[in-house]
């Protein structure tokens, strides 16, 4: 069984003076709430084999905290400059050319998008909204993990 797990970045700092929304830190308590998911995924058993994630400072730092607490090798982080305020079909596209055939695949974005996926996935079983540093894990059989990597050029 193949499976998607959708993370949004943790809370972050409001923009400092002259700084833009992609430079936003985490805030303590951000760092604080990535942690705890990543331990959350852990303790129940999350392999994750590659990590996609939005190279905003706030989305980079919780993939950051979340590999380490996972022990994710370098090799299986991607930043995916796309992810930056992706809509679900961008989220779609990234996801079929960047999976690097991976059976458990995790990625690290921004709302709206990233929850306007999930229900687009996951219909009445997904949440609403994600908030900062909550995650939704998604099983998927093969023939729904084919359609999901397919490149989006491709038929069938």
């Amino acid at each position: 069984m193949s499976e998607l797990i959708l993370l949004r970045h943790a809370a972050a700092l409001a923009a400092a003076s002259g700084a833009t929304d992609f430079e936003r830190p985490l805030s303590v308590s951000g760092r604080a709430a990535a942690v705890r998911a990543a331990r959350r995924l852990s303790a129940a058993g999350a392999s994750v084999e590659r990590l996609l994630y939005s190279p905003a400072r706030r989305a980079r730092e919780t993939a950051e905290l979340v590999a380490r607490d996972l022990a994710l090798e370098g090799a299986c982080l991607v930043s995916i400059p796309e992810l930056y305020g992706a809509s679900p079909h961008v989220i779609r596209q990234v996801i079929a050319h960047f999976h690097g055939e991976a059976r458990v695949l995790m990625l690290i974005g921004h709302n709206p998008g990233l929850s306007d996926f999930g229900r687009e996935l996951g219909g009445g079983g997904s949440p609403d909204h994600l908030a900062t540093a909550a995650f939704w894990r998604l099983p998927l059989d093969a023939p729904s993990w084919q359609r999901l990597t397919r490149p989006p050029d491709a038929k069938g």
